[in-house]
């Protein structure tokens, strides 16, 4: 079997980092991962350290991909303002050149290309500006911009018109999976909320706003979807929503997190993260030591609150974002987790790699 290689940027983020562990796992697949840091990988696999914001450092770098065969796109800048940065002109813009930086030398170096899977989420909707139509479908018109996905998508379409490869997107929901330093990862930052929170022999309180129904996606159910997408010939140039196919209330989950680390559940307490969390940052300290934990600082684990704010829908209205998953399944993929159930394994995948404590 000739073996395909797949190109994997944004490696060590939620996504990159599980369709990496799955594509690893398949045969006749080479992985090579791209990102500004070092491989925290256990496995061995082909690793590039890159500046996606640097074009000269991506046509020095990627020169030597000859064989690259597909590419999922998963990276992404972010502003320390996290949310505030989604609105504005400068995030789209330099989000597209990172995505240009990277196809253009791949593109010219690697003749066998054949698919591109680009990530995208709920901000193609408007999900970040407020409610949308419902349930949103991959034909709904678009919303003010700026937005990058739109920007992203433009170039990458048209710049395929004379290629032989094609291209899928994915648009999931808030995504949950194992990552450290990523501002997106909503998981740790409710391990670590537990974890202070059993330190300090308070109980876990949920620290969003009022019950408000959620939609989710696992990275490993994403991670096999850009496999499908790369092998079948009705997802070239499609949209795709895809989810777990169920829904979620938080409300209901918590008191499993909190039977899950051993400790008692409250009543909600409407808080800040953003505001206390930081404070914590010691006592996390002096968690990692006291459990034998890996040596991630507390800002290395949750680079943003803001994000965990935004999700838990602290000082906000309800704004469910329900996408319909019916396209995807018509054309033949039909994976679905429990997302309560998922949850729990990923807390328990985050404290068995000694990232969070028992």
């Amino acid at each position: 079997m000739v073996n395909k290689k797949l190109l994997v940027a944004g490696a060590r983020g939620i996504v990159g980092r599980s369709t990496i562990n799955h594509f690893s796992k398949l045969k006749g697949w080479n992985v090579v991962g791209l990102s500004r840091s070092t491989s925290d990988f256990d496995s061995k696999i082909e690793w590039i350290n890159v500046d996606l914001q640097n074009s000269a450092d991506c046509r020095n770098k990627l020169k030597s991909l000859n064989d690259v065969s597909h590419i999922c796109y998963s990276a992404v800048f972010e502003k320390e303002n996290l949310t505030s940065g989604w609105t504005q002109s400068d995030h789209a813009e330099i989000n597209l050149n990172m995505l240009r930086n990277l196809i253009e030398p791949i593109d010219k170096n690697s003749p066998k290309l054949q698919h591109i899977t680009l990530m995208q989420g709920t901000k193609a909707y408007g999900g970040h500006l407020g409610p949308f139509k419902m349930p949103a479908r991959e034909t709904d018109p678009r919303s003010m911009g700026p937005n990058f996905y739109y920007d992203q998508m433009d170039w990458l379409s048209e710049f395929q018109k004379t290629k032989q490869w094609n291209w899928t997107i994915l648009r999931p929901q808030l995504v949950f999976g194992v990552a450290a330093r990523s501002p997106l990862n909503i998981i740790a930052a409710i391990g670590t909320y537990a974890s202070i929170s059993r330190e300090l022999g308070i109980p876990l309180r949920f620290p969003g706003g009022v019950e408000r129904i959620g939609e989710a996606t696992d990275a490993r159910l994403i991670a096999k979807a850009v496999e499908w997408v790369g092998h079948n010939k009705i997802a070239a140039n499609q949209i795709y929503n895809i989810t777990n196919g169920d829904i979620y209330i938080w409300h209901h989950i918590w008191p499993r997190i909190a039977e899950l680390f051993g400790m008692e559940h409250g009543v909600p307490q409407p808080m800040s993260l953003v505001k206390l969390m930081p404070e914590n940052a010691q006592l996390w300290g002096l968690i990692t030591k006291k459990y034998s934990l890996k040596n991630f600082s507390l800002s290395e684990l949750v680079p943003s609150w803001r994000f965990a704010d935004y999700i838990f829908g602290y000082g906000q209205r309800p704004n469910p974002h329900h996408m319909s998953n019916i396209k995807i399944r018509k054309h033949g993929f039909s994976g679905c987790i429990d997302t309560e159930e998922m949850v729990l394994e990923l807390l328990r995948e985050m404290q068995d790699l000694r990232i969070l404590p028992e």
